[in-house]
């Protein structure tokens, strides 16, 4: 019975994710937009950010990897890389993508949809991490130049976020007295009490693993930061590593802090980054452009690999 269950969820999933991404690269993403865009750019750069997909790709396989055998005890390649690739496939053209939390529970049939759901969670929440530390302190600097603050201010600014942001993680991830009391006080609060019951599945991991996947995550933040920044160097046919990689982090920074609603987080990557670099001193069309090729390379064409994948399952 249970197997019967588990088969018609994995054919609704087919059906849904199938259906959703084909209507969603018709009617939503156009395809010639894409390519029109494409031409636009400085080919040398656009080869070096598509060359950069596969380690993004690899990065992001080894981290789910990790997980699955933590977690479930799942040391299947095959399996764990059809995960990821439905996940992305379910993600994209859903609100927040929210249908990858479900899309990647198909290839696992023995693991409980809400531990593979918690799993993700995990998975997507320690590169949010680096997001806002490093992209966090890009926007204090940024907004120095707009406000025109002093050194001094923008320092201690910078200072009091970080502590602000390692007391939030102490008071998620502690075990100490202080932390135990103030979580008991949160958790009366339904809202609190989901939060800590996501971070206690985060507690579950091994320091040896937790911390290869601290590493696996922060590779994977320069990875695909470098892709939006060699993107913007093809738009706008200037070399400034340093300025577009800042404003890479700063386009990144914005999607965790902007609600992503829209399919596949387009219009918040989109708009962020055609203000910031035309705020820069480039033209809208710069900021677009990359933004779309960046979408277009790291999530539109994996999740048509995982379509055609997901459809060849038996």
């Amino acid at each position: 019975m249970e197997k019967l269950v588990r088969k018609r969820i994995v054919t609704v999933g087919k059906i849904f994710i199938g259906i959703g991404l084909i209507i969603f690269l018709t009617f939503y993403v156009k395809p010639e937009k894409i390519y029109l865009t494409f031409i636009r750019a400085d080919k040398g750069w656009l080869i070096v950010t598509v060359l950069l997909l596969p380690l993004n790709l690899f990065l992001q396989f080894l981290k789910w990897k990790l997980l699955s055998d933590e977690y479930f005890s799942i040391n299947n390649n095959k399996a764990t890389l059809l995960s990821l690739f439905y996940g992305i496939s379910g993600g994209i053209f859903t609100p927040m993508k929210s249908g990858e939390y479900f899309a990647r529970a198909l290839p696992y049939p023995k693991v409980k949809m809400l531990d593979v759901i918690l799993a993700t969670v995990v998975d997507k929440l320690v590169p949010v991490l680096f997001v806002l530390l490093i992209g966090g302190m890009f926007f204090i600097i940024y907004l120095k130049s707009l406000f025109e603050l002093s050194v001094f201010a923008t320092v201690l600014f910078i200072v009091a976020y970080k502590i602000i942001l390692l007391l939030i993680l102490f008071l998620l991830l502690g075990n100490g007295k202080f932390s135990a009391k103030l979580k008991t006080q949160l958790k009366t609060k339904k809202y609190f009490a989901r939060i800590f019951e996501r971070v206690s599945f985060l507690k579950k991991i091994s320091p040896e693993i937790f911390g290869k996947i601290i590493i696996i995550s922060f590779l994977y933040h320069l990875t695909f930061t470098l892709q939006m920044s060699f993107l913007l160097i093809a738009y706008s046919g200037v070399f400034n590593l340093p300025l577009f990689f800042f404003a890479a982090n700063l386009i990144i920074f914005a999607q965790i802090v902007i609600p992503p609603v829209a399919f596949g987080e387009i219009g918040v990557r989109e708009g962020t980054a055609v203000y910031l670099l035309h705020n820069l001193g480039f033209s809208a069309a710069v900021g677009f452009n990359a933004a779309i090729s960046l979408f277009a390379i790291n999530l539109l064409f994996p999740s048509v690999v995982g379509l055609v994948l997901l459809l060849k399952r038996g």
